[in-house]
């Protein structure tokens, strides 16, 4: 089963073409099960239109196994059960619409 890294609110990720801030991490009760999302903002700052930039939302799947280690580098991490399914996604996407209006919603898979 898949992990999740946590990272602690206000970490920023670079890469080749920008950043992104992680927001906030919440677990919230889907189908009677534990959903884990991380909300962050992405800034895309080397293109040839300028800077770009939305918010988005992550969703690593339901929580199996929470924090229940610490990886080599001292973050804790969580085993999570990746959602595949198309119509699950859609219901979950349709929900985190209503919460999170005009972000990019993820599925890691």
């Amino acid at each position: 089963m898949p992990e999740y890294q946590h990272q602690e609110p206000g970490t920023e990720v670079r890469f080749i073409a920008g950043r992104y801030t992680i927001v906030e991490e919440r677990r919230m009760i889907h189908q009677s099960r534990e959903l884990l999302i991380v909300v962050g903002i992405a800034a895309v700052e080397s293109t040839c239109c300028g800077v770009q930039g939305c918010r988005f939302v992550n969703v690593p799947g339901y929580v199996v196994d929470w924090k229940h280690r610490l990886t080599e580098t001292g973050l804790p991490a969580s085993e999570v059960e990746a959602i595949e399914d198309a119509e699950e996604q859609a219901r979950i996407r349709e929900m985190l619409n209503l919460q999170f209006p005009y972000s990019q919603i993820l599925f890691s898979v």
